[in-house]
């Protein structure tokens, strides 16, 4: 998939069961909204380590009640995150 126009990702992915996709390659540089992407998601395993996310405004519960978090985000810049409130709840 072309992502690369997307501006709103908003509950993409939200109650998906036995999530495990590789979306590696998805250009995500555009994006601004990424609250609840993928809240509530089960075994969750997808590599989005390599995203930048550098213009996302707003991360709140995006993986909130998401059941085996595995993914390394730590090296995500999220300095122009706004906005991050229960971004991990209950993951």
């Amino acid at each position: 998939w072309d992502v690369s126009s997307v501006t709103n990702m908003s509950g993409m992915f939200s109650s998906t069961i036995l999530f495990d996709a590789d979306l590696s390659s998805w250009d995500v540089s555009n994006v601004t909204d990424m609250s609840s992407m993928f809240s509530a998601t089960t075994s969750f395993h997808a590599d989005i380590e390599s995203w930048n996310v550098s213009n996302v405004t707003n991360m709140s519960s995006m993986f909130k009640g998401a059941e085996n978090f595995t993914a390394d985000i730590g090296s995500w810049d999220v300095s122009s995150v706004t906005d991050m409130s229960s971004m991990f709840t209950s993951a």
